[in-house]
């Protein structure tokens, strides 16, 4: 049976799409070679962490197939990509809701074309168990006329690496301490009262955004101290781990600021002496607050 049986806004079940087209009833890629087609199924609502919906570039971006590990670029993945090579057109369906029957329909969004010039990229979004994995996620470019609505894309890829610092300031006001703060809250906090602490000595200071080329996550800056040129990484302890985490965050953002910023990262107590020498090794100053209500810094 043709494809151009379908037509933009026809909304279905999986089992009659199948049916009617052949392609397989599971998976959210069901390549068929009865109908020279390859179906792509998006969810209703995707997760956050699935790469999945129209993006402000116009194209509608699809996490490939793959619960588990790194996504390859084999069955459903290769048939998506090699579509035009093997003669099959793609049509995208989105999921809508289930009929009277308990059966799940789904929203013809109209015909596609893996983007020849960029077909793929690829992201960091957790497996099915909350593990980072490397998934794939392809560019379709419409063909023809498409339906309204689909899921859109949280985040859509950067052509070029922007900062954006036109962004709410930091709180001024301290956050006051609760008897169980959480890590997130003692964040909020250090960064406020050290924002605060900037200002009162006469500094401009602001958050920032580091939107990297061909990423989907933006990175957050936590302080940035205009006056100075200085980054700023906040942690709730000052552990091993949040050390070196904060210092690979650094070392990643600093590369993105013209003229390089210096580096500073902001913990609620003074680490261990080894992790001082750690980033003064890396020339990182380390900031926490003392009893007095002030803050002490390694390069004082």
């Amino acid at each position: 049976m043709a494809t151009d049986e379908l037509t933009a806004g026809e909304v279905v079940t999986r089992r009659e799409l199948h049916e009617r087209f052949g392609g397989t009833p599971q998976g959210g890629i069901s390549p068929s070679t009865k109908s020279r087609m390859v179906m792509v199924f998006a969810a209703d609502s995707p997760a956050p962490h699935d790469l999945t919906g129209w993006g402000e570039d116009g194209i509608f971006h699809f996490m490939g197939a793959g619960m588990h590990g790194d996504q390859e670029m084999t069955r459903g993945n290769l048939a998506l990509l090699r579509h035009s090579a093997d003669g099959r057109a793609v049509h995208v369906f989105h999921q809508l809701s289930v009929n009277t029957e308990g059966a799940k329909t789904h929203r013809h969004l109209g015909q596609f074309e893996v983007d020849p010039e960029q077909p793929y990229y690829t992201a960091d979004a957790p497996d099915a168990s909350g593990d980072v994995r490397t998934v794939l996620v392809f560019r379709l470019r419409p063909v023809g006329a498409t339906a309204a609505g689909g899921p859109r894309l949280p985040v859509t890829p950067a052509t070029e690496t922007r900062i954006l610092r036109a962004l709410p300031e930091p709180r001024i006001e301290p956050v006051r301490l609760r008897a169980q703060e959480s890590p997130r809250a003692l964040v909020a906090r250090l960064t406020a009262d050290y924002a605060s602490h900037l200002r009162g000595l006469g500094h401009e200071v602001s958050a920032a955004q580091v939107r990297v080329k061909g990423e989907t996550r933006i990175a957050q800056v936590d302080l940035l101290d205009v006056t100075e040129n200085r980054l700023i990484e906040v942690k709730h302890n000052a552990t091993r781990d949040s050390v070196r985490r904060a210092i690979g965050a650094l070392l990643d953002y600093r590369r993105f600021f013209n003229p390089t910023p210096t580096l500073t990262l902001l913990l609620p107590s003074a680490p261990r002496e080894d992790l001082l020498d750690l980033c003064a090794s890396l020339c990182i100053e380390v900031v926490w607050p003392t009893p007095e209500g002030g803050f002490a810094s390694t390069h004082d």
